[in-house]
């Protein structure tokens, strides 16, 4: 069970991929459509970055990111949330910056 510490981690690691996701949006903007493959490698990005800026544990950010269990696909397809009833953090905070460059 998460305590009151663990939930300010989780919500620090949130914010600071919300922060650092706009800057890794931009430098795939040409690409255009949103696709699995890409989405993926955004939150790679992403991940990378903040465990390079250190501060949160590796168990905060496995909850921020895809699970492979959740089975998010990998190819070229578009990115669509519509058959989901949850997402990944680092996943929606893309979206939603996607969004806003397109």
């Amino acid at each position: 069970m998460m305590d009151q510490d663990d939930w300010d981690m989780l919500n620090a690691a949130d914010e600071a991929a919300g922060r650092l996701v706009p800057e890794v949006v931009m430098r795939h903007r040409s690409a255009g459509i949103l696709t699995w493959a890409l989405m993926h490698q955004m939150e790679r990005e992403v991940l990378e970055e903040l465990e390079a800026n250190g501060g949160h544990s590796a168990l905060i950010l496995n909850m921020i990111r895809s699970a492979p269990s959740f089975g998010y696909p990998r190819d070229e397809r578009p990115v669509s949330f519509s058959d989901s009833s949850v997402a990944p953090v680092i996943f929606l905070h893309v979206e939603k910056a996607w969004r806003m460059v397109h």
